[in-house]
């Protein structure tokens, strides 16, 4: 098995505005994940840091949200829990 990348918080999660509360850690591949939070940046506060990977996932979109490469856009949203 291998390690993922990205770990949500426990519970279910909605990720898009007006979407039901769906994902969690064993409905969300990696990839996924990096979809949805190139796509919607606000939700990197439901996730954790993993301590296993070099680099946390979440300093990535950091990093890119900063950068200018992902659009930081997100006053206008609702929040999520």
């Amino acid at each position: 098995m291998t390690k993922k990348k990205y770990i949500l918080k426990p519970g279910k999660h909605q990720f898009a505005p007006k979407s039901p509360p769906i994902h969690d850690n064993d409905s969300l591949s990696d990839d996924e994940a990096e979809w949805y939070l190139q796509k919607y940046p606000h939700i990197k506060s439901l996730f954790v840091a993993n301590p296993g990977s070099v680099e946390s996932p979440i300093e990535s979109v950091e990093s890119l949200t900063q950068i200018g490469v992902i659009e930081n856009n997100n006053e206008n949203l609702p929040t999520t829990n």
